[in-house]
């Protein structure tokens, strides 16, 4: 069995070739000088037909192209040791079907990889949810863009990374231990409740028809579903004000250190609208008031879906804090806007009872009595539920008048004005509850029958 040398290999003439046999059933090489190159070959017997499968060219100089003669031959014998691995397949066949299952390999994992790609990753489903709440105008929605930047996408970059799909219940209990090792529950159980949210608009994100473009999330399930909620996180606030407390807020505040007349008749209206929730009526414009119709219509964006109008009837008392408001900033879009032009934030708000509290503390002080409780915002409506309910109002004519949630299709098609009579007459019932509870007068609980 001839083995050729280099030499011998480079010297193949034009349109001749030279042989190296590979053994007995093995086939061999054979080199063949084509257009001035020198190709490489293995060549095997099917019967008693030749086949030629192309190795590559020669490698002929240390800067030319191609295969050495040892890469050839090794080459060589891969072949030849295929061929007897398949047995009486024909060899050549048998590699085009590989090269054709290789290529459809690589069209699949280019194709994994385009799908991959558009997967999106715990931080894209966060703020396609962000994008969805402000569509739909949610008012929490800066609120909850802070909680989640703060607690997940900073607090950790790793998972904010992490494909949506692969977040595990594990990574939810991590981001939210580490929001209660703060002792911050309450904290902590806000964005579980954030965390459960986004996952619950991510599983059927990807099927919404109204979404256009951005990212595929492909849930199967929602990992924060199976994470423990802490269901003493936030105690039950079961304030009531007296009527003294009442009484005693609704016509003292405006003396309150640095709160001003806009802010008072805001707290004001909350009473006197019968508990009307304060965002509400922060983002009320003066085209919502209808003074001759003596209604003023504001926008609840609590709850599901879009945001609905809600339209309540005006007594002489809320039409009279109005024009208060009414002499100081006509000029402005709303009522309830600062020197400066811009709508009064929440924040304020919780100033408002954060200096009455202050301003009772003093008082209390000053005359040796025990320290006053605190309240907020939502133990005024909550105050303002139960005067309603001792007012004789039925509970469905309050639901209508403070907006709770209204579902079903007669929800879906609600004409603003509907219902307006009911709203009217509870309001007109509340009304005068009210006005026993602000003068100190004694109430008659029979007053409730009468219409």
């Amino acid at each position: 069995m001839k083995i050729l040398t280099d030499a011998e290999v480079r010297s193949t003439v034009e349109g001749k070739t030279k042989t190296e046999s590979l053994g007995r059933g093995n086939g061999a090489i054979v080199f063949w000088r084509e257009r001035g190159t020198v190709q490489c070959y293995y060549r095997y017997y099917s019967g008693n037909r030749p086949t030629l499968i192309q190795i590559g060219p020669y490698k002929e100089s240390k800067a030319g192209a191609g295969y050495k003669l040892v890469e050839c031959r090794e080459k060589a014998n891969d072949l030849a040791k295929t061929k007897r691995e398949i047995g009486k397949q024909d060899l050549k066949q048998h590699l085009e079907v590989e090269a054709d299952k290789a290529r459809l390999a690589q069209v699949e994992a280019q194709r994994q990889k385009e799908i991959e790609a558009t997967r999106g990753s715990l931080a894209d489903l966060i703020e396609a949810y962000l994008q969805d709440m402000e569509r739909n105008g949610k008012d929490s929605v800066q609120e909850v863009r802070r909680a989640l930047d703060k607690n997940v996408l900073t607090q950790y970059p790793h998972l904010a990374r992490k494909k949506a799909r692969d977040i595990t219940p594990d990574d939810i209990v991590e981001i939210i231990r580490t929001v209660l090792d703060r002792d911050a529950r309450s904290q902590a159980d806000k964005v579980r409740t954030y965390l459960h949210a986004t996952f619950q608009y991510g599983g059927n994100a990807d099927y919404d028809p109204a979404r256009k473009g951005g990212k595929r999330f492909n849930l199967s399930s929602n990992p924060v579903s199976i994470v423990k909620k802490d269901t003493n996180a936030n105690e039950t606030h079961d304030k009531v004000l007296s009527e003294d407390e009442l009484r005693d807020f609704y016509l003292n505040i405006h003396h309150t250190y640095k709160v001003g007349i806009i802010s008072t008749c805001l707290v004001r209206m909350m009473v006197a609208s019968g508990g009307q929730r304060p965002k509400m009526l922060l983002r009320s414009q003066w085209k919502d008031y209808d003074f001759q119709r003596r209604t003023m219509t504001l926008m609840e964006k609590k709850g599901k879906g879009k945001p609905r109008p809600h339209t309540i009837p005006m007594t002489a008392r809320m039409i009279r804090i109005m024009r208060i408001v009414q002499a100081h900033n006509e000029d402005l879009p709303g009522p309830f806007y600062t020197g400066k032009g811009e709508v009064m934030r929440l924040d304020s708000l919780k100033n408002i009872f954060k200096y009455w509290h202050k301003h009772r503390l003093n008082k209390s002080a000053e005359l040796g009595l025990p320290e006053p409780e605190k309240f907020t915002a939502r133990d005024i409506r909550r105050t303002i539920t139960n005067l309603i309910t001792d007012a004789g109002v039925r509970p469905e004519d309050n639901d209508l008048l403070q907006s709770h949630d209204q579902t079903g299709v007669v929800q879906k098609h609600y004409d603003r004005h509907d219902h307006i009579h009911r709203k009217r007459a509870a309001l007109k019932l509340f009304n005068r509850k009210l006005s026993h509870a602000l003068t100190g007068r004694k109430w008659n609980h029979q007053e409730a029958l009468q219409r």
